[in-house]
């Protein structure tokens, strides 16, 4: 399996590559929102998996169509225009052939602000983005970018469209000062830990953090302290350093943890 970096979100089962991937960094007024734009191009039927992903993320299929692996075995059709949520599980693709999907990647905490929904709503599961906005706009805003021929082109027209959705609120100081501490601590830390020296009871702060952010702190926590382990790239790693880097003292709870975010034993992956 070829391995993936921290922040990727899609990686490919097996060596050749058969996929394109292109970043993008946001504009100015939208940097503090976006995180970044993707355009995943395949020039044959491709089977992409994901990992655990603490990032919130809509997703358009410009060309071609992208299904989704049940657990059952079955495949069912994504819509052309989805979200996806946070989630602690992984998921299998298969991209047909000339499969063309942008994707526009939320910072931790940030969809609420263009979104007006519960982010909990949306964890582990796919909304069909009609859902979201205005159906009208966004069919014509799916045709205009099926027209587009440059990458530019596209990103500049899901920029007006993403500066015309920014709903100006005030948000919970202290649920992104939490988000920010959870990554410094690279996941392990408790709720006490995250709570002190904040004035609300926990009931309160988890209730908003599980609305704004899409989970509840502990599962957050749990999703980037896995991550971490796919920090490590070195090939000479012991199993056993790369568990004790992402936090586990316990290397059976470890091996647990690995098999179910990513239906693989870590000796499969390292």
């Amino acid at each position: 399996m070829e391995q993936p970096k921290s922040d990727d979100i899609f990686f490919q089962k097996g060596k050749i590559s058969k996929w394109t991937e292109r970043r993008f960094s946001p504009c100015n007024f939208l940097e503090s929102v976006i995180q970044e734009y993707m355009i995943i191009e395949c020039t044959e039927s491709t089977v992409l998996e994901t990992l655990p992903s603490n990032l919130f993320s809509l997703n358009y299929i410009l060309r071609g169509s992208v299904q989704l692996s049940q657990v059952d075995g079955t495949q069912i059709d994504l819509p052309k225009a989805v979200s996806f949520g946070i989630t602690q599980r992984f998921f299998h693709f298969t991209f047909s052939d000339f499969a063309k999907l942008f994707v526009i990647v939320i910072k931790p905490g940030h969809a609420s602000i263009i979104i007006d929904k519960p982010l909990n709503e949306f964890f582990e599961k796919f909304i069909p983005i009609n859902g979201l906005f205005d159906e009208s706009t966004n069919i014509s805003l799916l045709q205009s970018l099926m027209e587009l021929s440059s990458d530019a082109e596209i990103i500049n027209k899901v920029e007006l469209f993403l500066i015309d959705k920014i709903v100006q609120k005030k948000f919970d100081e202290y649920v992104y000062n939490s988000i920010s501490k959870i990554h410094q601590r690279r996941g392990s830390i408790t709720i006490n830990e995250i709570l002190e020296d904040l004035p609300v009871s926990r009931d309160t702060f988890e209730k908003k953090f599980k609305r704004q952010v899409g989970t509840t702190p502990k599962k957050y926590a749990n999703i980037v302290r896995f991550k971490k382990i796919f920090d490590r790239t070195a090939a000479d790693d012991k199993l056993t350093q790369i568990a004790l880097d992402a936090g586990y003292y316990d290397q059976s709870h470890f091996i647990k943890d690995f098999k179910f975010y990513t239906g693989k034993l870590p000796s499969d992956c390292f």
